[in-house]
């Protein structure tokens, strides 16, 4: 079973046409004939066309079988980081948001945030361990999961009134088709919120197997509040971007120090050691789509 609100705003992921719920097969099928099929109530929306070379989608697939996004991060400070990076992108959504998607949503993190806010959110992951496990760990009429590739975006344009998509683009080949994509599906008056690592150093290492070179974590690009931009929507006029955790906070563990002050305080302090040098983990941007 699919809820028709959440079935309404969603499509074939290459044609882009509308989708049925054929409750006998319990599947979705298209108006060209391709049928998808559901893992419980979440929609596994992938397109069938095979690729030559590496797959990227097994490649996720097979991470969220080795990693358990939904585990508690052991270490104290990289924990006290973390919840940090969540209350930015938290402070930028707005009041008025009726359907958020969570782009690579990991351990439903963002659902749990909205748990009884009378919100409609989207756990989307290219895995379909992921959206499932989300969906099963925060029930809630508002909480819908989805399997989709962000390249092949399974949803309706201008449909979604905020996206949310933290530590995900530098992981992307073609990180300005990724914004395309991603502003298409947003609504006039929309936001899209993005988090990546600032400025980082992207170190490799020879593979054992491949015997190729492999970036750590994965991590394809680098970006800073500049050579982000290049990479927008050639129509966006209005965004912003920011920089926050800063590194001495948090290599000198001052971070656990300062747990105790609540969102705005914390970002005081933290404004105030970006304001004497530029050396922050985390980037922040926000695109806001022109009514």
């Amino acid at each position: 079973m699919i809820a028709k609100d959440f079935l309404d705003i969603l499509v074939h992921p290459v044609a882009k046409t509308p989708l049925q719920y054929k409750a006998d097969t319990n599947e979705l099928v298209s108006t060209d004939g391709d049928t998808f099929r559901l893992i419980e109530s979440v929609p596994i929306l992938l397109s069938k066309n095979e690729k030559d070379g590496f797959d990227y989608k097994d490649h996720y697939q097979a991470d969220a079988v080795a990693y358990d996004y939904f585990e508690e991060e052991p270490d104290p400070i990289s924990r006290e980081e973390v919840k940090r990076l969540h209350e930015n992108i938290l402070s930028e959504i707005p009041a008025n948001t009726n359907w958020i998607l969570d782009v690579g949503c990991g351990g439903g993190w963002l659902a749990k945030s909205m748990t009884g806010k009378q919100r409609n959110v989207i756990s989307m992951d290219i895995s379909d361990i992921n959206p499932v496990k989300a969906v099963k760990n925060f029930p809630s009429a508002n909480h819908f999961g989805l399997v989709g590739d962000v390249l092949e975006l399974p949803i309706k344009a201008n449909s979604v009134d905020c996206i949310i998509a933290s530590e995900i683009i530098e992981h992307i080949v073609d990180p300005k088709q990724f914004l395309q994509q991603l502003y298409n599906v947003l609504r006039p008056g929309g936001k899209l919120i993005i988090t990546t690592p600032h400025n980082e150093l992207i170190r490799t290492s020879l593979c054992i197997h491949c015997n190729h070179l492999t970036p750590h974590n994965a991590h394809l690009h680098s970006f800073t509040e500049q050579s982000v931009t290049r990479f927008f929507p050639d129509n966006v006029t209005k965004f912003k971007t920011r920089i926050f955790n800063h590194k001495l906070l948090v290599r000198a563990r001052l971070q656990k120090m300062l747990s105790f002050l609540p969102y705005s305080l914390w970002s005081m302090v933290d404004n105030l050691f970006i304001g004497l040098n530029k050396k922050a983990y985390r980037l922040l941007i926000v695109i806001e789509k022109q009514a």
